[in-house]
């Protein structure tokens, strides 16, 4: 997984491989509602 800013963007790039896409799809979308929750501080 990789969490990073985006160079052109106010956003948070969340990239994540996994053995299979749903369990891929599934961290990630998880990792974005933590990102979300944090910057909403």
């Amino acid at each position: 997984m990789l969490l990073r800013p985006s160079g052109t963007e106010p956003l948070v790039r969340v990239m994540v491989e996994a053995g299979e896409a749903t369990q891929a799809q599934a961290l990630a979308d998880r990792l974005a509602g933590v990102v979300r929750e944090r910057l909403s501080l």
